[in-house]
């Protein structure tokens, strides 16, 4: 029976390893966290940052351990890995908080459009750090993407605000918080990747939570300001319940995610993290009532349409490799007598 399950677990692995079920579940991810970026945009309105980012963490880090056994996983590493692990969650946590204090001021959908230009700094990144070869039609499909991002951006118009600058500093943390990723793939354990990564928040959230707490800041006018120092409050049930959600749907986005850059080359991945922006304008929608413009709708055509073409280059690259691969000789040796046999038929 231990066989059969060993079994079952081996061709599993192998099966969510495969290129296009990665993607997928990356895709599937990136589709879901955005609506843990509007319940939190919701929220910001009475709750300070660091509260949520601490409820949250704690949820997430028991949901982990319960069924990953998240902080055995922990103990077994090396103190090393343990410290890059870190050093890698703390690259997200810089990333989250700018990315969310720009929220608490700026609409939903332009926060995630600035913010995507991290695959285009994690493609360019990955050339430069990892050695990672990035072909032309590979760069033409993020540039595809990136083109729509302007779109829905609309820089050097009234849309601009300095609190976008926030949100680009989030792309630069996130994408060198991936390129950790990718460059730490043989290390450890998924499970312990994912641990570590939600005790950075919780360890990041609980001294600005002490000054939440000891010395509240009053109103100031500023949206993302207040975001960051008001006085902590007691959540209802419905604020629980929000909460909730956003945990499931940044664990799911750190196991997909973390999996994911650990298997495949971060260039090609790079495109399809785009798949949020949609979705964060539905949710804006939805939520708060924010209609794109003609010009997003556009951006949102040639984002998706960049996603499937980087889908249809890698196929055919594929193809292209597997054609080019010599035949080994050994296959020649037992290929050469069925050629015979056919030819004297």
């Amino acid at each position: 029976m231990f066989k059969f399950e060993k079994d079952i677990q081996l061709k599993i692995k192998k099966h969510i390893n495969k290129t296009p079920v990665v993607v997928f579940l990356l895709a599937l991810g990136m589709s879901i966290i955005p609506l843990n970026d509007a319940l939190i945009k919701l929220l910001s309105d009475r709750f300070p940052l660091a509260e949520i980012v601490a409820i949250r963490a704690i949820l997430c880090l028991l949901i982990v351990s319960f069924f990953g056994e998240g902080i055995r996983e922990v103990i077994k590493l090396p103190l090393r890995v343990i410290l890059l692990f870190s050093l890698r969650g703390m690259c997200l946590v810089i990333a989250m908080y700018l990315f969310f204090i720009s929220l608490g001021s700026l609409p939903l959908s332009e926060v995630v459009s600035i913010f995507f230009v991290s695959p285009l700094l994690i493609t360019l990144l990955s050339s430069i750090i990892l050695k990672e070869k990035i072909g032309i039609h590979r760069i033409g499909s993020v540039v595809l993407a990136l083109v729509g991002v302007i779109l829905i951006m609309r820089p050097g118009t009234e849309n601009f605000r300095p609190e976008m600058f926030l949100a680009l500093g989030a792309a630069l943390s996130y994408a060198i918080f991936q390129i950790f990723t990718r460059s730490l793939k043989s290390e450890g354990n998924l499970y312990a990747l994912v641990t570590i990564q939600n005790f950075c928040y919780l360890i990041s959230a609980i001294p600005l939570l002490l000054v939440n707490w000891l010395n509240p800041l009053e109103k100031t006018g500023n949206l993302s300001i207040d975001f960051l120092l008001r006085a902590p409050i007691n959540p209802t049930f419905q604020d629980m319940i929000f909460i909730i959600i956003c945990a499931f749907s940044v664990l799911m986005l750190s196991i997909t995610s973390s999996h994911a850059y650990r298997t495949v080359e971060a260039s090609l991945l790079a495109p399809f993290e785009y798949v949020a922006i949609p979705f964060s304008i539905f949710w804006g929608i939805v939520i708060f009532g924010d209609w794109p413009s003609n010009l997003s709708w556009i951006g949102m055509t040639l984002i998706l349409f960049g996603g499937i073409y980087a889908i249809y280059r890698e196929r055919v690259r594929g193809i292209e490799i597997i054609s080019k691969v010599p035949m080994p000789a050994s296959a020649a040796m037992y290929q050469k007598p069925n050629l015979e046999n056919k030819s004297n038929e």
